[in-house]
């Protein structure tokens, strides 16, 4: 549900809620008004039969008043400390067939040393229950017009209101960090969405700055690391050549074996620092099976020379959407792992269909917790010729694809299956 249905959603709670509070306030508030209004009616027809006994004593309140008051001389030791009384009764009324409010305001003045007992009486008829049904129903429906035209407008008004939201969403989506075009935002008048555009353009213009930065760093670093590597192993080559000790040999090779495993973490490093911006818009549909297959007979002879049997069950024409050069990698990366990680006269499987890729190779247990294993210079085997960063790139690489890889240790049999998102 996006931003605007879900005001909509809010204003039209809100509605409904005030307009049901509403209402039932309001229908309350006329009852009791309407109560109160008899009852100060009553109060003024007592005081002003009062005021009329006061001047003659023979007024004849029953022709005035309709038979709506009746006054009584209370006796002498009448006690009663109160000077006012109301009360209200409801009743059934035969001749309207209905219930009634009766309504009865006792006043007790004292006129002429005499205590009198005024009573006027007012009836007030109930709202029947099929006339207040009709009038719910009236209500109701008008609250369900309120809130259609809530849902409408709120939908129109916040879609006009979040117009510079919206666009700025679009603009993110449009963002590359390799495109020179600064973002495009809308001009608004809302003091959030300012701020909102200010930040997006503060942080676009840094993410470039950094990333070219970044860029820069890393194609300097290739070169001037990788140059003195190469020409320090050229060296220790031709040392090799020589006539020396076999003390000596042994050491050259060390070194040389070190400085492998250095130009390997270097080119590994850049590559990683790269996949941290790497787009995945320069990627195609490729045969995964195929360039699978190339990758296996590429290994043939090594899995030969270390007597590593391969077992293969490839679905052929398995396309994924995917860059070439990062898949080479994954491939590379997995069957390595698989064929370093393996035991004498070990087994390698490699499955591949249209939902999963799995490859598994017969070992010795990790030596560390297994979630570890992804992360950089992590070795499941210390004692492995590995640099502990071949299995961090395969998930880097994978995470850029929204693909799910995981690891399964069972019988001596490490497992790693990566789960194709349909």
């Amino acid at each position: 549900m996006n931003l605007s249905f879900r005001f909509a959603r809010a204003f039209t709670l809100l509605v409904f809620f005030v307009l049901t509070t509403g209402f039932t306030i309001l229908y309350f508030a006329f009852e009791r008004a309407t109560m109160r209004s008899a009852i100060l009616k009553l109060e003024d027809l007592n005081a002003y039969v009062t005021n009329k006994l006061a001047q003659d004593s023979t007024y004849d309140y029953l022709t005035f008043h309709h038979r709506q008051t009746q006054v009584k001389i209370l006796p002498p030791n009448y006690k009663n400390t109160k000077e006012k009384i109301i009360e209200e009764k409801y009743i059934w009324n035969k001749s309207v067939q209905s219930y009634i409010n009766k309504i009865t305001v006792i006043t007790y003045p004292v006129i002429h040393k005499k205590r009198y007992a005024i009573t006027s009486v007012r009836y007030i008829t109930i709202i029947e229950n099929h006339f207040l049904i009709s009038i719910i129903m009236v209500v109701a429906w008008i609250m369900v017009f309120l809130i259609i035209l809530t849902i409408i407008v709120g939908v129109l008004v916040s879609k006009k209101i979040l117009e510079p939201f919206y666009h700025a969403i679009d603009e993110i989506k449009k963002f590359s960090l390799k495109d020179n075009r600064s973002m495009s935002l809308m001009k608004t008048e809302t003091e959030e969405f300012k701020s909102l555009n200010r930040f997006l353009l503060k942080m676009s213009e840094s993410s470039k700055k950094d990333y070219h930065l970044l860029e820069e760093l890393s194609e300097n670093t290739s070169h001037e690391l990788q140059t003195p590597l190469a020409s320090i192993k050229g060296k220790i080559e031709l040392l090799m050549d020589s006539d020396l000790s076999e003390k000596q040999l042994s050491t050259l090779s060390s070194m040389n074996d070190e400085l492998d495993r250095l130009s390997s973490i270097n080119q590994s490093l850049i590559l990683l620092a790269k996949l941290e911006h790497f787009e995945k818009n320069d990627s195609h549909h490729i045969n995964f099976s195929k360039l699978l297959t190339e990758r296996l007979q590429y290994f043939e002879d090594i899995f030969e020379i270390q007597n590593l049997t391969l077992t293969k069950d490839i679905q052929e024409d398995i396309y994924l959407n995917f860059d070439e050069n990062l898949a080479i990698i994954v491939v590379n990366n997995l069957i390595n792992n698989a064929k370093r990680h393996n035991i004498e006269n070990g087994k390698i499987s490699v499955t591949l269909t249209e939902t999963y890729f799995q490859i598994s190779n017969t070992g010795n247990s990790p030596t560390i917790p297994t979630e570890e294993l992804f992360k950089r210079f992590k070795r499941g085997n210390p004692d492995q010729n590995s640099i502990g960063i071949g299995l961090a790139l395969v998930k880097k690489i994978l995470e850029i694809y929204d693909t799910e890889i995981t690891y399964h240790f069972e019988s001596n049999l490490h497992t790693l299956k990566i789960n194709f998102t349909k």
